[in-house]
């Protein structure tokens, strides 16, 4: 092989060694930590066995099987489907309130494990440019501590909705317009949060697909959303099925704990409430209105600039992060691959430091916070895991409220201001490379 051809190739093998690194670590941690909802998933898929498509009657959680009383299901179906089918593979796993078993742990984070690999090779795929740009930008995600920590510790399924995203962004970005619409609807129909994204994309395609072939892709993810509902609905599920997935999970009330809190307004109101006895759960509620007045902004401005598909998405999803009064961390999985493909495509350099300081922030929180406490929550624990960790700074200890709470509104202020810039200073598509 000659020298011309091994420097070709040594990008790629590069990123092979990447997505090796990326699933060796996830698989190591996943058997060794779970976080409270892998024991209530195991408990949905148990129903879902028992119940089949009556299944939303019984997502309130209120039956005894359930680890954790009252921690309902408020997802959409693909992520339900996931579990049923992932409980085939360990039928005889079991989990409580104080224990999940191995095979249960494996099996259940796999998928999600497989989604964050699949994002590193969409960014490999869709990063324009050279192998060495595509091999930077896809290995921020694969070796980012906040995906390591959702899918194989705390184990959350956002990256199957984030992956499903990236897909349709990348396809409309193409010009696969009917499969990104398909894509987008299965997002939504994964997690909820994604909706943001998805109508900022769908109105930025307005501008220029015709009348006719926007109602053709409407109908294809209305049709993807109908006949994966359908089923769910036959048994007259009417009520249990859009309260699972219309209605919040919370009410806008104050947030505890707040090192959990990643809402800026929700945490700041709440510490206010807290140091110094203010009565500010009265302004929760406006949060609401806010947030929608704000989106709304967003899509007439998606519309009637020059904004592309993958900053619409990204500047939907950040308006959440900054007006919604509740944002778990697992949310801020969804918007991480967005930023990182903005950062790799944009020709403005002032916007790519902002997306991949958006990126890369949601990992300080991990050194805030007390990863280790997942290794040793529950049966059977790890707890040579613990120093381990405090090798790299991770240990296991909780911080001053004050601290969460000023990464928080640090997070929203950022993702506020990339918004205003999205549309104020980012909107013209001919800037040179240094603004």
């Amino acid at each position: 092989m000659t020298l011309s051809r091994w420097k070709n190739r040594l990008p790629f093998g590069l990123f092979a060694m990447s997505m090796i690194i990326a699933a060796l670590i996830r698989l190591w941690a996943a058997p060794l930590s779970a976080g409270p909802d892998v024991a209530q998933f195991w408990a949905f898929a148990k129903v879902f066995q028992h119940h089949g498509l009556d299944f939303y009657q019984y997502a309130d959680a209120s039956l005894d099987i359930f680890p954790f009383y009252g921690w309902a299901f408020v997802y959409p179906p693909i992520w339900l489907l996931i579990l049923g089918l992932t409980l085939l593979f360990v039928p005889s796993s079991s989990a409580t309130s104080v224990m999940v078993d191995t095979g249960w742990r494996i099996a259940m984070k796999t998928p999600i494990i497989a989604a964050d690999l699949a994002i590193g090779c969409l960014l490999y795929w869709a990063v324009p440019g050279s192998r060495w740009r595509k091999l930077l930008f896809s290995s921020i995600w694969l070796l980012h501590p906040t995906a390591w920590y959702e899918s194989a510790v705390f184990g959350q399924f956002d990256a199957i909705a984030a992956a499903l995203l990236l897909a349709s962004v990348v396809m409309l970005t193409r010009g696969a317009d009917r499969w990104a619409f398909l894509l987008a609807a299965l997002a939504m129909m994964t997690k909820q949060h994604t909706f943001m994204s998805i109508a900022m994309m769908a109105i930025i395609s307005a501008r220029y697909l015709s009348k006719r072939r926007l109602l053709t892709n409407s109908l294809i993810a209305g049709g993807v959303v109908v006949l994966l509902s359908i089923p769910f609905l036959f048994t007259g599920n009417f009520h249990a099925y859009a309260k699972s997935l219309f209605l919040p999970g919370a009410a806008p009330v104050y947030q505890y704990p707040l090192c959990f809190a990643l809402s800026g307004s929700g945490a700041l109101l709440t510490y206010l409430h807290n140091a110094f006895g203010w009565e500010t759960g009265a302004l929760l509620p406006f949060t609401v209105p806010v947030f929608a007045i704000a989106l709304a902004t967003t899509a007439v401005l998606s519309y009637r600039t020059e904004a592309t598909p993958v900053q619409g998405a990204l500047a939907g999803f950040l308006v959440f992060v900054s007006f919604s009064y509740r944002v778990n961390y697992q949310y801020l999985v969804v918007y991480i691959p967005l930023a990182i493909l903005l950062a790799s495509q944009t020709r403005y350099l002032s916007e790519r430091i902002s997306a991949l300081v958006l990126a890369v922030l949601p990992a300080a929180w991990l050194w805030l916070g007390n990863v280790p406490w997942w290794f040793n929550y529950l049966e059977p624990t790890s707890p040579w895991v613990t120093p381990m960790l405090a090798q790299i700074g991770l240990l296991r200890r909780y911080l001053p409220d004050l601290v969460y709470v000023s990464f928080a509104v640090i997070l929203m202020c950022l993702s506020l201001a990339h918004v205003v810039f999205t549309f104020v200073r980012w909107r013209q598509r001919v800037a040179n490379e240094t603004d």
